[in-house]
C-alpha cells in the first residue's frame, strides 16, 4: 500500500525523466547484435538520418556544432547559477539536487541523441568480417612491397596531381563523392552518402594545437575540418570524415574506406592524397631523415610535401593540449567498443595488407 502511495505521489514527469535515464544506462552496458546493428541501423535507419541532416546543415555558412557547443557552454552554467540564486537560502542544497538529477536527464537525453543518431554505428560489423581478409598476408616481405608500390605510384602521379591547372575544390569534391559511394557500396554499405561540405570551426586553434585534422558532428551530420591543412591533404581528410558519415566509426576503417576513394578516383589529385596518406601511416624505415629520403626513392618534390604537412603540425600543435585531447579520445574509443583506442588509426597498413584487392583497388569481399 505505501509503495503504490509513493508510486502515486511521483508526477508523470518525474518518471518519464527516470525513464530517459535508465535507456541511457542501458544504451551505454549492453551491446546489441552486430549482425542487428548492421542489418536494421548502419544499413537500415542511419542512412535516413544521414541524407536527411546533412543536406540540411550544408545550407549553414558556418558549423552547426559551434552553435550547439555555445549554447550547452553558456545554457548550463547560466541554469545552474540562477537557480541556486533564487533558491534562497535553506533551499540551495535541495535546489543543487533537484540540478544534478535534471543535468543528469540532460546528459541522457544528448546520449540517446547520439547513439540513435550516429553512435550505434560502432556496434556494426568490423571490415575484417566483410572483407576476403587474412592475417597470414601480414608479412615484412608485404610491407616491403607496399612501400615500394607506394613510392613508385607516388613519383608516378605527382606532375599530374601537383604541376599545373588543378580542379578547384568544388570540382574535385564531386569527383571524390562518385568514388566514394562506390567504394562504400563494395564495402557492403547499401548506398552512397549525402556529400557534407566541409566548414571550419570557431574552435580551429584547439583543433590545430591538439593535432586534430577534423571530426563529424553526429548531431548534425556535417563535416569539420583544420583550417590549416594543406590543398593536397584535404581530399583524405574529407573522405576519411565521410567515412564516418557513411557509418564507419571505427578510424581505421575510416582510413580505410577514404584510401580507396582515393584511389579508385579517376583524378590524378585525388590518387596522390591517398597515397601520401598511406605512405605516412607506413611504419618508419630505421634511419635519420637524410638516409630515409636516399632508400626510399620518393621525389624530392613529395619529400617536400611531406616535410611542410610535418612543419605545418608543428608549427601549430601543443604538446600539452594534444597529449591531453588523445588520451580522453582513447578513453572514449575503448568505452565505445574499439580495444584499439587512438592506436586504431595506424591499423590502416594491417587492412590493406591482409584483404585480397581485385583490379583497380578493389577489395575482394568473403564469399559466406
Amino acid at each position: 500500500m505505501a509503495v503504490l502511495n509513493l508510486l502515486k505521489s511521483i508526477s508523470a514527469k518525474t518518471i518519464t525523466k527516470t525513464v530517459i535515464v535508465i535507456v541511457a544506462l542501458v544504451f551505454a552496458l549492453v551491446r546489441f547484435p552486430a549482425s542487428f546493428i548492421e542489418r536494421f541501423y548502419s544499413n537500415g535507419i542511419y542512412p535516413v538520418f544521414q541524407s536527411s541532416l546533412t543536406p540540411v546543415t550544408n545550407l549553414f555558412p558556418f558549423a552547426v556544432v559551434d552553435v550547439l557547443y555555445i549554447a550547452l557552454g553558456i545554457a548550463l552554467p547560466a541554469w545552474w547559477i540562477t537557480r541556486i540564486a533564487r533558491a534562497g537560502r535553506g533551499r540551495r542544497f535541495p535546489t543543487a539536487g533537484s540540478l544534478f538529477f535534471h543535468t543528469l536527464v540532460v546528459a541522457s537525453v544528448i546520449f540517446i541523441s547520439f547513439q540513435l543518431l550516429w553512435g550505434f554505428n560502432y556496434e556494426r560489423k568490423p571490415l575484417v568480417a566483410k572483407l576476403d581478409y587474412d592475417e597470414q598476408r601480414l608479412s615484412p616481405d608485404s610491407l616491403r612491397e607496399l612501400r615500394r608500390q607506394t613510392i613508385e605510384r607516388l613519383n608516378a602521379e605527382y606532375a599530374a596531381a601537383r604541376i599545373g591547372a588543378q580542379p578547384d575544390e568544388t570540382e574535385w569534391r564531386k569527383q571524390l563523392h562518385n568514388s566514394f559511394n562506390e567504394a562504400v557500396k563494395q564495402l557492403g554499405n547499401r548506398r552512397g552518402i549525402a556529400a557534407a561540405i566541409p566548414k571550419t570551426s570557431l574552435l580551429n586553434f584547439y583543433l590545430a594545437a591538439a593535432g586534430i585534422e577534423g571530426f563529424v558532428n553526429p548531431f548534425g551530420h556535417e563535416v569539420i575540418l583544420n583550417r590549416e591543412a594543406l590543398p593536397f591533404e584535404k581530399p583524405f581528410l574529407l573522405a576519411h570524415e565521410w567515412s564516418h558519415l557513411a557509418g564507419f566509426a571505427d578510424e581505421s576503417e575510416a582510413n580505410f574506406v577514404g584510401l580507396l576513394a582515393c584511389l579508385q578516383s579517376d583524378a590524378s589529385a585525388l590518387r596522390y592524397s591517398g597515397l601520401l596518406a598511406l605512405y605516412q601511416y607506413l611504419p618508419a624505415l630505421p634511419a635519420d631523415e637524410a638516409k630515409q629520403a636516399a632508400i626510399s626513392g620518393l621525389l624530392p618534390e613529395i619529400i617536400a610535401d611531406l616535410r611542410a604537412i610535418s612543419e605545418r603540425e608543428a608549427r601549430h600543435r601543443s604538446e600539452t593540449i594534444s597529449r591531453a585531447q588523445w588520451a580522453m579520445y582513447d578513453r572514449f574509443l575503448k568505452a565505445s567498443g574499439v580495444q584499439a583506442g587512438v592506436a586504431s588509426y595506424s591499423q590502416l597498413v594491417r587492412l590493406v595488407l591482409g584483404t585480397r584487392f581485385e583490379q583497380g583497388w578493389t577489395p575482394a569481399r568473403r564469399n559466406d
